[in-house]
């Protein structure tokens, strides 16, 4: 008798054999596109989130450099004109004159921020006539010819109405004490040069007259004195860095931010008496009459009563930015940012 149970198991082992045997190609090529599909879109999810962090890092840096610049002008600035007065006097409405601005052809300005180095010295002996370049400084305590020995110097009068500037030469101590200091001479109405003074504060600019604030003669009966005055400048340089230079560091000036594409100082400005015009608004045209248009101050600026500072910075190029970026300002391929900040010195005038 013949039977089939062998085949009938055969045959279940084939089916269980075949069942087991893995996925096909077809299954394989669907399960490879969907993953390829999901990846993609993953990988670009990633990137465009990649993007978007070094974008965001890279203008957050660009704003905390703007702002820490900024942050250090103002502790400057705020300084100007500090120092300028002795014993009773009072400031007036022409004073101080701690700040003076050059504003150039251009995106970038400079401007110094004065103070007083040394204590002020009241004049001793004969009228000082600042053309003859020689004048005499009453002995105080503290007070040596070393500390007269350079850099520039202030006369002021008095009342703190009317002044000049001229560069120290040298000093000597005279009898009792007496500190005896040379200096450039003035020209005879109390204006200068260049060379006699650094911060362009007694400079006329034509057709400008001789401002009424300087003067070529101070007196010790008037209680007439001397400061020695420090200053901070601040300009960009040739490698769009902001840099910050005083008198000890104008060799290797210190460097405040990198990538600054802008950086103008405004005015505003306040004249008394005379039928002058006040300019309350803030102008950049420091050369320009106040009447004119755009106002100005003609470069005098023992009238400058506030700064408006505006910085304009961008992200080191071809960095934080997409391959394609190009930002809508020039067409570079960096993002830029711009802050401003007004500043009142707190050595003002409160006579206006």
């Amino acid at each position: 008798m013949i039977t089939n149970r062998p085949q009938i198991a055969e045959s279940r082992f084939s089916r269980f054999r075949r069942k087991s045997s893995g996925f096909t190609l077809i299954e394989l090529m669907v399960a490879m596109t969907v993953f390829l599909v999901i990846g993609g879109a993953a990988m670009s999810l990633f990137r465009s989130h990649a993007d978007l962090f070094s974008t965001q890092q890279g203008q957050v840096g660009l704003n905390m450099t703007l702002r820490n610049a900024l942050g250090q002008i103002q502790t400057d600035a705020v300084q100007a004109g500090n120092g300028f007065y002795i014993g009773g006097a009072t400031s007036t409405a022409n004073t101080p004159v701690g700040i003076t601005i050059t504003n150039n052809p251009g995106s970038f300005d400079s401007m110094y921020l004065i103070q007083a180095a040394t204590p002020a010295v009241l004049l001793t002996g004969a009228c000082a006539v600042t053309t003859t370049g020689v004048a005499s400084l009453a002995p105080t305590a503290g007070v040596t010819a070393a500390n007269f020995a350079s850099g520039p110097i202030m006369f002021m009068n008095g009342n703190g109405n009317q002044m000049t500037i001229a560069t120290l030469t040298g000093a000597t101590t005279g009898g009792g004490g007496v500190i005896n200091i040379a200096y450039g001479p003035t020209n005879a109405n109390g204006t200068n040069g260049a060379a006699n003074d650094p911060f362009g504060l007694t400079a006329v600019v034509p057709p400008a007259s001789d401002p009424d604030q300087l003067a070529d003669q101070f007196c010790p009966t008037n209680g007439d004195y001397v400061v020695g005055l420090s200053y901070v400048k601040y300009s960009v340089n040739a490698t769009n860095q902001l840099i910050r230079t005083t008198a000890a560091t104008v060799a290797n000036p210190d460097i405040i931010a990198d990538q600054i594409i802008g950086f103008k100082v405004g005015a505003a400005t306040y004249q008394s008496g005379g039928g002058s015009t006040s300019t309350p608004s803030y102008s950049f045209a420091a050369t320009n009459a106040p009447t004119a248009n755009p106002p100005g101050y003609s470069s005098n600026f023992t009238l400058i009563r506030s700064i408006r500072v505006s910085l304009i910075g961008r992200t080191t190029p071809g960095q934080f930015t997409g391959s394609t970026f190009r930002n809508s300002f020039d067409g570079g391929q960096y993002r830029i940012q711009a802050l401003s900040l007004v500043i009142n010195p707190r050595n003002l005038s409160m006579n206006d």
